[in-house]
């Protein structure tokens, strides 16, 4: 595979925010397209327009982290926080939106009920991105 011109990275933690944000930069060609995504999810009954300050907060304190790790690579980064009832379905939407050749996820060993019934993030990704993926699987404790 030659180096990506258009990346997202997937950001849904603050570990994740370092780790996976140098991974796209060692991946991508010097002066790519670097994209910081935050979805906040919020469950089905919820709108969207809901006022969620602390996740709005904790949004912008993950992509500020990625965004320093990034700016030292020499691409063009931009930043990106959605609102979304699932957040596979809403990167695979910035995904197709934006050309984005080479899409970089986190996975967690810990599993939610929510993951239990719809899967995860990254498997809806596995199945559905029209582009390269990385699953970052961090070893288990």
């Amino acid at each position: 595979m030659k180096k990506a011109k258009r990346i997202l990275v997937a950001l849904k933690t603050l570990d994740h925010a370092v780790e996976l944000t140098d991974f796209a930069c060692r991946l991508g060609a010097r002066g790519a397209n670097l994209l910081l995504v935050h979805v906040i999810e919020l469950l089905e009954p919820t709108p969207l327009s809901a006022e969620v300050p602390d996740l709005e907060a904790l949004a912008n304190k993950i992509i500020g982290t990625a965004e320093r790790v990034a700016n030292r690579s020499g691409m063009k980064v931009s930043r990106l926080v959605l609102r979304a009832h699932y957040a596979g379905e809403a990167l695979i939407h910035e995904i197709k939106d934006k050309k984005v050749e080479l899409a970089v996820v986190g996975y967690h060993h810990r599993a939610m009920i929510a993951e239990m019934l719809l899967g995860t993030t990254a498997r809806h990704l596995a199945r559905h991105a029209p582009c390269h993926l990385l699953i970052a699987v961090p070893p288990r404790a």
